[in-house]
């Protein structure tokens, strides 16, 4: 890999670094995952989809962050949960 495509929406308000992921907070309230999805022509995409709030997925605890339920990437298939401030691999 000689680049790195960053097509994460700006201006996040706060990051939460969890391992893999990192949560992005946004000031209307929504949370994105940011991770490293796919590699496209010798290219790292880094992206950030959105939470599904309140049509999917619910944040259970905001400290520690708990997320219900499981968080998958529509792109390079990154699932897991995040579970009382921790991120675990499905």
């Amino acid at each position: 890999m000689t680049t790195t495509a960053r097509l994460v929406p700006p201006g996040w308000v706060r990051s939460q670094p969890l391992g893999a992921v990192i949560v992005l907070y946004y000031e209307d309230g929504s949370i994105r995952i940011e991770h490293a999805c796919r590699v496209i022509d010798d290219t790292q995409i880094v992206c950030a989809p959105a939470l599904r709030l309140g049509d999917g997925h619910s944040v259970v605890s905001s400290d520690p962050l708990t997320v219900v339920p499981s968080i998958l990437c529509p792109d390079c298939g990154l699932h897991g949960f995040i579970t009382a401030g921790a991120w675990s691999p499905a």
